[in-house]
């Protein structure tokens, strides 16, 4: 039985070091930078990438009811500029988001792209260094991460309580 859970634990450790972020709403769609702070503001700060995390968030989550993704939270975030590979060896361990800057570039809006990314699990990942969306095409300038937290699966949350009733009717039974 100690083996059966050493090997478990080995391959969700592995699992989690392989996953690969996921940019949401889907790979290429950033939202532009100007007017999505808070009361339509333009700033790069993180409390102004928070809101825009919680609208992107809650608009995937809105749409995707069955397989919602963490609810963000505002605490223990991390700031970093200029450096788009500095998680490519570690360090995305213990957050869930990560909201990028980039630049206009040719063809983008006036102030540049925000890029998010769930990081799903993974410890490290290379980011882009220049904007993919129709936003922001230009160069990387600066990224914020953030925690999450879990939402709970609705199949084993239904599974638990079905045992836990299942159980009380059973202990009433042999005590009635």
């Amino acid at each position: 039985m100690k083996k059966l859970a050493i090997l478990a634990l080995a391959a969700g450790l592995s699992f989690a070091a392989s996953a690969i972020p996921i940019e949401i709403p889907a790979p290429g769609q950033d939202i532009p930078k100007n007017g999505t702070g808070p009361g339509g503001g333009n700033g790069n700060s993180p409390d102004d990438d928070f809101f825009r995390l919680q609208n992107v968030i809650s608009s995937y989550n809105t749409a995707h009811p069955g397989s919602p993704l963490p609810t963000p939270v505002n605490t223990g975030h991390f700031v970093g500029n200029g450096n788009n590979d500095q998680f490519a060896s570690g360090g995305l361990s213990g957050f869930d988001y990560a909201v990028l800057h980039y630049g206009a570039g040719q063809g983008g809006t006036p102030g540049g792209g925000i890029a998010v990314y769930f990081l799903d699990g993974a410890s490290s990942f290379t980011f882009p260094s220049s904007g993919l969306g129709q936003n922001g095409f230009g160069g990387f300038s600066s990224i914020v991460l953030y925690d999450g937290i879990p939402v709970p699966d609705g199949g084993t949350t239904v599974l638990l309580l079905g045992t836990a009733l299942s159980g009380l009717a059973l202990a009433r039974r042999r005590l009635s």
